[in-house]
């Protein structure tokens, strides 16, 4: 039992640790390959604090180049915003997805209502709203705030289409990277039958658990690689106030 609890405290000192340490912005560049061509991708994670809650948002564009620019046209404009609530992590709001030049697909969380409502193609329709759930892009960055299992996480994940639950199991991996070899934690999608879009996120340990790898399958089967080149850090969100 007292091993079970000093386990249980590391992982949740670590988590602490990581929040205290927080820059206030951080941004991201990485590579993207894929089977048919190559791009490039930005992240930007702002943390705020505001009449005592903290707040996020999470701005990513992502490029395509070569053979894969003539398939995807224009960038994708991902957006997520919402607060952070200690020792569960990211709540988040509002989710946006914008690809080339077709209108944005938002997502709305109405955790009041419980509800979960998507706009798109001029449309509006609702789902139940599980607690916990997270969009894609905030999934990420969610274990910066929270202490990750062991072994196993189960997750409540939507993008701009669907809600789904989802298995990931938890290991350690040294990932090579431009910016060095990193210790990592990789979350692995456990996909059910039929299930074709695989998943997979590499979270580094010493910086933050920032997502520094991400293998993913999109529409249409294809499946892309992004990893990390360069992470810059702003001021530390203590240092600021």
């Amino acid at each position: 039992m007292k091993l079970l609890l000093s386990i249980a405290l590391f992982f949740w000192m670590s988590a602490i640790a990581q929040a205290e340490n927080l820059p206030e912005r951080i941004d991201i560049e990485y590579v993207l390959t894929g089977s048919i061509g190559q791009g490039k991708a930005h992240e930007i994670l702002r943390v705020r604090q505001e009449n005592g809650v903290q707040h996020y948002t999470i701005d990513s564009e992502a490029s395509a180049s070569g053979i894969l620019k003539l398939i995807k046209r224009g960038s994708i404009h991902r957006h997520s915003e919402g607060i952070i609530i200690p020792d569960e992590g990211m709540k988040p709001l509002r989710f946006t997805d914008q690809r080339g030049e077709k209108p944005a697909r938002e997502v709305e969380f109405d955790w009041s209502g419980q509800r979960i409502i998507y706009r798109r193609k001029g449309q509006e329709m609702m789902e139940n709203l599980p607690s916990g759930t997270l969009d894609e892009l905030s999934l990420a960055y969610h274990f910066m705030f929270t202490a990750l299992p062991k072994q196993t996480v189960v997750v409540h994940e939507t993008d701009y289409r669907s809600l789904q639950t989802i298995r990931y199991t938890v290991t350690r991996e040294m990932l090579d990277t431009s910016i060095g070899k990193l210790a990592t934690i990789v979350l692995t999608k456990q996909r059910e039958q039929n299930d074709p879009f695989k998943k997979k996120i590499w979270l580094a340990t010493d910086h933050h658990l920032l997502p520094v790898r991400i293998i993913s399958t999109e529409k249409h089967g294809l499946e892309v690689d992004q990893i990390v080149t360069k992470i810059n850090y702003s001021p530390l969100v203590n240092s600021a106030q």
